[in-house]
């Protein structure tokens, strides 16, 4: 009879970790991918790309409500911010969306009003996720969104049972759960907000801190998907398709460096700069050991789906950029963890730049393995201007006390 107790206690302490959950999301995330390979090239490239584009738009619209919110505090939230806060955070799910509609017309392979929509219910579920959040309840709202992530890949393997194979059936399921996970959002953790929408706003809106989170993080994102649109509008879906497998199928691989960056950036305690080699060393070969599985995946499902044979070579060549972004991760939270937020955005800044015009000019001559080289440098580059940057505010304030984003509970792994 004691065996049933141990499992129900191990089972019980997983669904209690927001660490499980955010593992178990990304996870339900990654099945999905892997599922999209029974669509022809074409079609998945259609898929990938509407997808992108609309998540692309959240990112350059959402105005990284959930850094912002997270770094405001609690304080901020139930006594301070008012109605016209509400009014600006409402306004990311209509500026999202728009800019979802504007990098499917860019990608030239996506569809404008899916990718719009799909935006819209993103950014409206992130508002009432970051208010979670913020208010410290981490396992609920990645209890939520590993629910939901688990509903995609049922869904497209009923559509594959369904011998379905038409994207256009595929991303209204996506569509779907972004709809339910937005509802589910609001029902769960909406409450903050509808309090804020009643109150009057006697505080500024913070608009320059505002400005300066979201800056540093939409200049991060441009390297991460920018490449996707731009292979897709210059070497087309069945590109895209094989390109964004290898991508998707790597970026597995820095799962557990976005858990260390959060604890790095949480880590206010005696010690921590010590500890930060060890961090390191830990993401490093935590990544590496999951890139090798990973280019392990994409072999066999190479010698299964001969059209997606390429994508072994492109994660191999996408394998340096996995553990620079690991790495950079962690090394830029300990950054922002010593108040250099403004410097983590202007390195952030150039290197957002420099995708830009590097994939642009590399997508129409060198195609999939040329942005895969280009991004894995850009990475590379990144993480080792942060490293200097970071090795130098140290050195010139040796006895720099935390600053007031040690008010920030950014631990992952918590129980509230």
């Amino acid at each position: 009879m004691s065996a049933p107790v141990a499992d129900k206690g191990v089972a019980g302490r997983l669904l209690g970790s927001a660490t499980v959950m955010y593992f178990v999301a990304l996870a339900m995330s990654g099945i999905a991918i892997l599922l999209s390979v029974a669509l022809p090239p074409t079609e998945r490239g259609l898929l990938v790309a509407t997808t992108t584009s609309a998540t692309v738009g959240v990112a350059v619209g959402g105005l990284s409500m959930e850094a912002f919110l997270l770094a405001q505090g609690r304080r901020w939230l139930e006594g301070l911010a008012g109605r016209r806060s509400f009014g600006i955070y409402l306004a990311t799910v209509p500026m999202s969306a728009a800019l979802g509609w504007v990098f499917a017309e860019y990608s030239a392979e996506a569809s404008p009003g899916l990718s719009a929509i799909g935006a819209a219910f993103i950014a409206l579920s992130t508002l009432p996720a970051a208010a979670g959040l913020t208010l410290g309840e981490f396992l609920s709202v990645y209890r939520y969104r590993a629910i939901f992530a688990v509903i995609t890949p049922v869904l497209y393997v009923a559509l594959i049972v369904a011998g379905v194979r038409d994207a256009g059936v595929w991303l209204l399921a996506w569509l779907v759960c972004q709809a339910l996970m937005a509802a589910a959002m609001w029902t769960k953790h909406g409450a903050p907000l509808k309090v804020i929408a009643r109150r009057a706003s006697t505080e500024p809106e913070r608009l320059a801190r505002m400005g300066l989170t979201h800056t540093g993080a939409v200049a991060q994102i441009v390297p991460f998907r920018f490449d996707q649109l731009a292979l897709s509008r210059y070497q087309g879906p069945d590109a895209l398709a094989v390109y964004s497998l290898a991508v998707a199928a790597i970026e597995f691989s820095q799962a557990g460096a976005v858990i260390a960056a959060q604890r790095t950036l949480g880590d206010h305690e005696e010690g921590s700069a010590d500890r930060l080699r060890g961090v390191l060393r830990n993401t490093a070969l935590i990544t590496a050991a999951i890139a090798v599985l990973v280019l392990i995946g994409l072999a066999g499902i190479g010698l299964l789906t001969s059209a997606y044979a390429g994508a072994l070579a492109l994660g191999a060549l996408l394998l340096p950029r996995s553990i620079a972004v690991a790495m950079d991760k962690v090394l830029s939270a300990r950054l922002v963890n010593i108040g250099g937020e403004r410097i983590t955005a202007m390195v952030s800044i150039g290197t957002g730049l420099a995708a830009v015009i590097g994939y642009t000019v590399v997508a129409p001559v060198y195609g999939a393995a040329g942005i895969a080289t280009i991004s894995a440098v850009l990475f590379a580059v990144h993480a080792t201007v942060i490293a200097f940057a970071l090795r130098s505010r140290v050195r010139r304030r040796p006895g720099e006390p935390a600053t007031a984003s040690a008010s920030i509970d950014t631990r992952v792994g918590g129980r509230a």
